[in-house]
């Protein structure tokens, strides 16, 4: 049950470009809102029912990163969120999976677990994509405020993430050497 609720929320992902690219936000947040109940839902099925997370393990945060970086993408080509913060996230991803892949193929580590500040800047960039389809399906000058916030806090600690990430690497990448 949880991995196919897990499947459900990558499958998601072309369905809300659809209804972005034709203008139906409101059609876009309520799926965006139930895609985001589906990652808590599965994850507290999985932990009650003590089923066997092997697939989960890798499924649910790819279905969880397919999902954001689509709907950052959608949304910076609809202009709704700026250029510059697609690019940021999109440059930070970019960055951690590179890293990632460097650690394991030179030093052979296989382990490369999120941080706080990674998951602060995961936590921001939801929440400015909701406000921001908020925005769009029901536009008014608190959300819009709001959404505003959000997009400084998103881009502050997307720059910190990054910045702590790299320095994990560089770390993990000088003890691996050490071994």
């Amino acid at each position: 049950m949880p991995n196919a609720l897990t499947l459900l929320r990558l499958g998601s992902a072309p369905v809300l470009v659809f209804l972005l690219f034709q203008y139906r936000y409101r059609e876009a947040l309520a799926l965006a809102l139930v895609a985001g109940l589906t990652d808590w839902f599965d994850g507290y099925i999985a932990r009650r029912l003590g089923t066997d997370r092997t697939v989960g393990i890798v499924l649910d945060p790819l279905a969880d990163k397919a999902l954001l970086v689509t709907l950052f993408v959608a949304l910076g080509l609809l202009r709704l969120i700026p250029l510059w913060m697609l690019v940021l996230a999109i440059g930070r991803d970019l960055i951690i999976v590179g890293g990632a892949l460097l650690l394991r193929m030179f030093r052979g580590t296989r382990r490369f677990l999120p941080s706080l500040a990674g998951k602060v800047s995961t936590f921001f960039q939801i929440l400015l994509v909701l406000l921001v389809l908020m925005v769009a399906a029901f536009p008014h000058p608190v959300l819009r405020w709001l959404s505003d916030v959000a997009l400084w806090l998103a881009a502050f600690f997307t720059c910190v993430s990054g910045v702590d990430y790299i320095q994990r690497g560089i770390r993990m990448a000088r003890d691996a050497r050490k071994d």
